[in-house]
């Protein structure tokens, strides 16, 4: 583990000093899988919540109150939605509803799209302040950011927690694929001298025991989300916005 994050970190750095996203094949061959890595523009900076809805992003500016809705294509806007909070957080679809975190608040609302109403707000998990969030067709997984602990909880039940899992740093996003979690972080971790480069990488959880198994570099990874819904089996293509960069690092699966 102390390895893979070690060569992940030097890559990484080399990508971020080069000022370019990383644009290459990562060949998994254990799994007979590559990502394609390209990028689209971001509808907007400083986002904080990416989510897909099977036919739109919905993308969430931290302290605007506002959620964009774009083209998952081109990051072209189509619509603007807004938001009474304007400490956002991740977002995520449940395949009716967009679940919207509020970290200051510490809640997160149930969004319908069509009116921008919200239907019921329940509480965020942990103590802390959470950042990114998904939904696995079931649950929700939140990452609380000061806790450095994710978070499952069941939104039919008022946000009760089933499951967490400790030690994920400073996870920025997070995104399901049908069968497992992926997350963004920082690093260096917390621990870092406050002048450290920010460095991002996008890993992948195994969460049956825990461990990481595959791993790439983003720079300045922000929340993320992948084309995954209740009414597609297995994810094709994750989205992550590259904060360093100022555009969406588009993953695809193939």
């Amino acid at each position: 583990m102390r390895r893979t994050r070690a060569i992940v970190f030097g890559f990484t750095l080399a990508c971020v000093l080069g000022g370019v996203l990383v644009l290459h094949r990562l060949g998994l061959a254990e799994t007979g899988t590559e990502l394609v890595v390209d990028s689209i523009p971001t509808p907007a900076d400083n986002l904080s919540g990416l989510s897909f809805d099977g036919s739109s992003l919905w993308a969430t500016v931290d302290e605007s109150g506002t959620i964009y809705q774009a083209d998952p294509e081109t990051g072209k806007v189509l619509r603007r939605l807004s938001f009474p909070s304007k400490s956002t957080g991740g977002s995520a679809w449940d395949g009716r509803f967009l679940w919207q975190l509020a970290y200051k608040d510490r809640t997160i609302s149930k969004i319908d799209i069509a009116t921008g109403a919200t239907r019921e707000v329940i509480p965020s998990p942990g103590k802390g302040q959470c950042s990114g969030m998904t939904y696995d067709g079931k649950y929700l997984w939140v990452a609380n950011f000061d806790e450095e602990r994710i978070y499952k909880i069941d939104p039919a039940r008022h946000g009760q927690v089933v499951r967490f899992i400790d030690g994920n740093h400073e996870v920025t996003g997070l995104a399901w694929d049908g069968r497992t979690l992926w997350f963004g972080i920082v690093l260096p971790l917390k621990n870092r001298q406050e002048d450290a480069p920010r460095l991002g990488v996008v890993e992948q959880l195994n969460l049956s025991n825990q461990e990481i198994t595959r791993s790439y570099p983003v720079a300045g990874v922000g929340p993320g989300t992948s084309d995954w819904t209740p009414q597609r089996p297995r994810a094709t293509r994750f989205w992550w916005y590259d904060g360093y960069h100022h555009r969406l690092a588009r993953i695809k699966v193939v």
